[in-house]
């Protein structure tokens, strides 16, 4: 929930303590940092979580880490003296952006370590870890917002303090319980390892990341012809994205690995069952997130972000659902990477990605804030529809 709300609170406080521009900055540091954080996470998690046997240590698990987690900072760089060259970034908006990169990084390098403990089953550790570190990092970035006036001193000021709790926590626990457990740990492992681990997971990585581009396609285009005011008024309406995806994530994100003993003790009929359920619950809880959004979403996000959006009602509803949708393309990811047939999941991101690239600038010029709306909605229909389609296919094959 913390996770999920991160980017709500920290916005609450700027649209108070800054003005709407300084809004407009974060909204688009964020999402770009969380679309480089997808490289560094390489779509792993559903992998480790799931890799039971295990077939590859902990240790081969955090050397890969390392090497996407520099990947991830090249790629932000990269990207920010292209963004100053071509689109104009200023100094500050590009040190914001790269600060937010660093911020996002720890999450890169927490997940590998929750990834562990839940594959022994301790995946309580990793909550109460990231709950901890979350909430005080919050409460320093909002009181130095509050002293400041700023954006980029207090996200400096985060960025130290949730590396230092992280580590703290991190070695409490190796010391207290011996997680990472010492047989998973080597000194060197195998180079080959790493590379097949890596080779594996290559599908979940560009699944992952362009699931995130994808989402935040509306965002790019608004950047690329719209002001830092309207990104900040899209970032406050597809708030209520993240709800659902939270809410979703409480009902199936605990299951991966009962799911991974299922699917390899050969109960593929429960396996399905299980997963057609959780798709009726995301559909019931997006409906319910509809009407909560329709009646209450304009004045409570209002208050919130002390913002009027009560012009904005229907392209908060259409993003709403848009939101139920990316649910249920990520349930379905999570059951195509159990079964391990992720490399059938390229093919259709690649085309929804490329999809977005082209359609996502027409919406936005066309339709402003209510275009970006709709092809949000209509790309997420259509990656849900195609990966519910292979994971009936691939299960009807195993039964």
């Amino acid at each position: 929930m913390l996770n999920a709300f991160q980017s709500v609170v920290m916005l609450m406080v700027l649209t108070r303590a800054c003005d709407l521009e300084t809004a407009g900055v974060f909204t688009i540091a964020y999402a770009s940092a969380n679309l480089f954080l997808n490289i560094g996470n390489y779509g792993m998690r559903n992998y480790q979580a799931s890799d039971v046997e295990p077939k590859y240590s902990f240790s081969t698990y955090a050397r890969s880490r390392a090497i996407t987690d520099m990947a991830m900072l090249t790629c932000s760089a990269v990207y920010l003296i292209w963004s100053a060259i071509t689109v104009g970034y200023g100094w500050y908006k590009v040190a914001v952006i790269f600060c937010m990169t660093l911020f996002k990084l720890v999450d890169s390098i927490e997940d590998v370590t929750d990834g562990n403990y839940q594959q022994h089953g301790r995946l309580d550790l990793g909550g109460k870890l990231q709950a901890a570190r979350l909430s005080s990092t919050l409460i320093v970035f909002c009181f130095a917002v509050v002293i400041t006036d700023d954006l980029l001193t207090p996200l400096v000021l985060a960025t130290v303090w949730t590396i230092a709790v992280y580590v703290m926590g991190v070695s409490f626990i190796y010391k207290k319980l011996e997680l990472p457990a010492r047989g998973s740990l080597e000194v060197c492992p195998a180079t080959r390892s790493v590379l097949s681990l890596l080779k594996e997971c290559f599908p979940l990585f560009l699944a992952a990341f362009l699931l995130f581009y994808i989402g935040n396609a509306p965002k790019y285009a608004i950047d690329a012809y719209m002001d830092d005011v309207s990104q900040a008024i899209f970032g406050f309406i597809a708030m209520p994205v993240f709800v659902v995806g939270l809410l979703a994530q409480f009902i199936y994100m605990p299951i991966i690995e009962p799911l991974g003993r299922q699917w390899n003790n050969g109960d593929v009929a429960g396996f399905r069952k299980e997963f057609f359920k959780q798709v009726g619950y995301i559909a019931a809880l997006t409906l319910l997130c509809d009407a909560g959004a329709a009646v209450l979403g304009a004045p409570v996000l209002g208050m919130l972000y002390n913002t009027d959006l009560s012009t904005h009602i229907s392209e908060l509803i259409v993003l709403v659902t848009g939101g139920g949708f990316l649910a249920i393309t990520s349930l379905m990811t999570m059951g195509i990477t159990i079964m391990r047939k992720q490399r059938h999941l390229t093919m259709g991101y690649v085309v929804v990605a490329l999809s977005a690239l082209v359609f996502s600038p027409m919406a936005v010029l066309m339709g402003g804030l209510t275009g970006a709306s709709w092809v949000y909605l209509a790309m997420m229909v259509v990656l849900a529809a195609w990966f519910a389609g292979l994971f009936v296919r691939f299960t009807r094959r195993a039964l």
